[in-house]
């Protein structure tokens, strides 16, 4: 029996590397052709390349669940239309062996999912940030949009950017004094020195008195903050570019100041889940294969894939959006598609075998 579990492994490997690849291609296509609109002097064609590359990690981690689905629907669909499966059936290698050996290089690239994930995509992503927020730096120019907002001590805090080494980029400190704003500090970079300290570099400052304003500008200047460094960059980051351990020390660090982490627990177990889920996928292909597509065409196998796949997508992000908009534990938002993938596929698998 071990040749042919290798068989069928084989099979849904290769198939699985096919989709993924097409996924990952006709991603990197639509990225490409959406984000060239934002293509100028500061952001060329070489940044824009860079910033789709470096996102494929973290594209690939993501699309692993509907993969798992097409490319078992593909690799086992192909031994049905050959008669191999029938075969095996007849020498009574039973349905659940198949699956069992089906889901064998799924829980394989799910591992490696999830090392991506944890790993590779989290600084990969993050370069690409970094890339995007550059050209606005490169231009001399501040956006107010992107970034993150922070309340520090008494000061409010824009930062655009900022990296694992603790350099902040386009920084802005707005310091109000009640309800009037006593002066705007920017600067181009921000290194973290020790403790509270910061070095605030080619700094701006514009003071407003009662009847003038004052601009003074810095090589170089301090600044006192009491929120640890890697809360900043933290903070600085979309969830879904960050590791599972980022996640989960974020979302503490929230909890205890009192303040809402839920997209962030979110993330954590769309991330945390997503091996469950791409087995529960390959479960419900597994029942389909022998079921209601056993005599259709490797077309009709794809576009039934992708319907599933995306309603399950769909279901994920609903329920888990829902979660956070009713403040339910996001863990259940989460599961309720993945297990009632699991129950489906495991009822439906039972009935044909």
């Amino acid at each position: 029996m071990s040749k042919i579990d290798r068989y069928i492994a084989n099979s849904v490997l290769w198939s699985f590397l096919v989709v993924a690849v097409v996924l990952l291609g006709l991603d990197f296509a639509l990225t490409f052709i959406e984000q060239i609109k934002k293509v100028n002097d500061n952001y060329t064609i070489q940044s824009l390349m860079q910033v789709i590359l470096f996102r494929l990690p973290g594209k690939l981690a993501e699309y692993i669940p509907v993969a798992s689905l097409i490319g078992t629907l593909m690799g086992l669909g192909t031994l049905a239309a050959t008669s191999e499966l029938t075969v095996m059936r007849a020498a009574g290698m039973p349905i659940w062996r198949i699956g069992f050996a089906a889901c064998q290089p799924i829980v394989l690239v799910s591992l490696m999912g999830m090392g991506i994930s944890e790993f590779v995509a989290p600084i990969a992503g993050q370069k690409a940030n970094l890339i995007e927020k550059f050209q606005d730096q490169e231009a001399g120019t501040f956006s107010l949009t992107g970034g993150v907002w922070l309340k520090a001590d008494q000061d409010f805090v824009y930062i655009d950017a900022a990296d694992n080494t603790g350099t902040l980029y386009n920084l802005q400190v707005f310091s109000p004094d009640g309800q009037t704003l006593t002066s705007i500090r920017t600067a181009e970079t921000a290194q973290h020195i020790e403790g509270s300290k910061w070095r605030l570099n080619k700094v701006t400052e514009t003071r407003f008195a009662a009847d003038h304003i004052d601009k003074i500008q810095m090589e170089h200047a301090d600044w006192d903050v009491s929120i640890k460094p890697e809360h900043l960059f933290l903070a600085s980051q979309e969830p879904d570019t960050l590791s599972l351990s980022q996640l989960h020390s974020y979302q503490t660090y929230l909890n205890q100041q009192n303040l809402d982490g839920s997209q962030y627990e979110l993330e954590f177990w769309i991330t945390a889940l997503r091996p469950i889920a791409s087995l529960a996928l390959v479960l419900v292909a597994l029942s389909s294969v022998f079921g209601p597509l056993r005599s259709s065409t490797m077309g009709g196998r794809i576009f039934s894939g992708v319907i599933i796949g995306l309603a399950f997508q769909n279901a994920l992000n609903l329920f888990g959006r829902m979660s956070v908009a009713i403040s339910f534990p996001p863990v259940i938002g989460v599961s309720i598609p993945i297990v009632i993938c699991l129950i489906a596929g495991f009822i439906l698998v039972r009935r044909r075998g």
